[in-house]
C-alpha cells in the first residue's frame, strides 16, 4: 500500500499540469464580465506565465486555451486553422493584435519619448506610466527586454519635472548609474515616504501652534473682561459704602441726642431735626435707594449685603424715634 501511494505521488509530481497557477478567464467582451480581467491585466499575467512555465510549448498553448472564452477563444481557433503548429508566443501576439492597443511600435516609441511628468504627479506614478508604455513596445517586439531599464532611466531623467525634490537628489546620485525597474521604484518610494512624513510633522506643528495662539488670545480677552467687571464692582461698592456711612453717622447723632434730652426738653423744641431720607439711586429725598420707585438695578452679592445693612439702620432709626416720645 505504501509503495502504491509513493508511485502515485511521483506520477502526480511528474505531470506537467501539477501544481501550476491557472490564469484568470478572459473573453474579450466589453464591458468586462464579472470574474474576468481586462485585457491589459490579463496579457501581462499571461506573458509572465508563458516565460516561467518550464514545460513544453504544447502544454503552454493548452494552458492558454483553458483560460480563454468567447471572442478570445475564437481568435485562437482561427489562428490554428490558418497556421497549424503555431507557438504559444504567437497565441499571445494574435490576442494582442485583436484586443490590445492599435498603435504600432513607432507610435508607441514616440509616445514613450514624449511622456512627461505632470504638475502635482508623484514621481512613482510617472515611472509607472512609462513602464506601461514600454511594456506595450516589448509586446509588439519593438524593443528587446534587456534594453528596457536603460530606456526607462533615460526617459525619467528627461521627462521628470526639473524641480521635483526627488529628481534633484537622483540627478547627483544616479546620473551615471542605471537601475533596474524594481530598484528604481524602490528608491523613489523611499524618498516619497520621507517627504510625506515631513509634511505630516510640519502640518501637526502648524495646527498645534495655531491652537496655542488662539487659546492665548481668548484667555487674555477673558482676563481683561473680568478685570473691568471687578473695577466696576469696586466703584459701586465704594459709592454704597460712602452713602451708608453718611446715613449711619446721621442716625447715631439722633440716637445720642434722644438719650441725653428729657421728654420736657424735647417738647420745648430742643430735639435735633432728623435727617431727611435721600435715595442714592435717583437722588430724590424722602426714601432710601432700597425703596426707590423708579426700579431696582440688578444686584450683586455685595449689594445684597449692603441692602441688609440699610434695613438694619432703618429699623434702628424707627426705634429711636418711638423712644423719644
Amino acid at each position: 500500500m505504501g509503495k502504491l501511494v509513493e508511485t502515485l505521488a511521483k506520477n502526480s509530481a511528474a505531470s506537467p499540469n501539477y501544481g501550476y497557477r491557472k490564469l484568470r478567464f478572459y473573453s474579450g467582451k466589453v464591458p468586462v464580465p464579472t470574474g474576468e480581467e481586462d485585457f491589459e491585466t490579463w496579457i501581462d499575467q499571461a506573458v509572465q506565465a508563458v516565460e516561467e512555465w518550464e514545460v513544453a510549448d504544447a502544454v503552454k498553448r493548452q494552458r492558454l486555451i483553458e483560460s480563454l472564452r468567447g471572442p478570445a477563444s475564437d481568435v485562437i481557433r482561427n489562428l490554428r486553422r490558418d497556421k497549424p503548429g503555431c507557438t504559444a508566443a504567437e497565441y499571445l501576439e494574435a490576442l494582442q493584435e485583436n484586443f490590445g492597443g492599435v498603435e504600432d511600435c513607432a507610435e508607441l516609441i514616440h509616445k514613450f519619448s514624449h511622456t512627461y511628468q505632470k504638475e502635482g504627479e508623484e514621481l512613482s506614478t510617472y515611472v509607472w506610466r512609462l513602464d506601461k508604455i514600454i511594456h506595450q513596445v516589448i509586446l509588439k517586439r519593438g524593443m528587446e527586454p534587456s534594453r528596457a531599464s536603460k530606456a526607462l532611466m533615460d526617459q525619467v531623467f528627461k521627462g521628470a519635472l526639473p524641480l521635483d525634490p526627488i529628481m534633484l537628489k537622483f540627478q547627483t546620485r544616479y546620473q551615471n548609474t542605471r537601475l533596474t525597474y524594481s530598484k528604481l521604484i524602490k528608491a523613489i518610494r523611499e524618498e516619497e515616504a520621507l517627504i510625506q512624513a515631513k509634511k505630516v510633522a510640519n502640518a501637526s506643528h502648524t495646527v498645534f501652534t495655531a491652537e496655542v495662539g488662539t487659546l492665548s488670545v481668548a484667555d487674555a480677552e477673558n482676563i481683561q473682561t473680568e478685570v473691568l467687571a471687578l473695577k466696576t464692582q469696586m466703584l459701586q461698592m465704594m459709592e454704597l459704602m460712602t452713602s451708608l456711612l453718611a446715613e449711619k453717622t446721621g442716625t447715631e447723632g439722633v440716637a445720642v441726642a434722644s438719650n441725653r434730652g428729657s421728654p420736657s426738653e424735647l417738647q420745648e423744641g430742643n430735639m435735633p431735626t432728623l435727617p431727611r431720607k435721600k435715595c442714592f439711586g435717583c437722588g430724590e429725598m424722602g426714601h432710601f435707594r432700597a425703596q426707590c420707585p423708579q426700579g431696582r438695578v440688578e444686584k450683586k452679592p455685595v449689594e445684597e449685603l449692603l441692602k441688609a445693612v440699610e434695613k438694619l439702620l432703618s429699623a434702628l432709626q424707627a426705634g429711636n424715634s418711638r423712644g423719644s416720645w
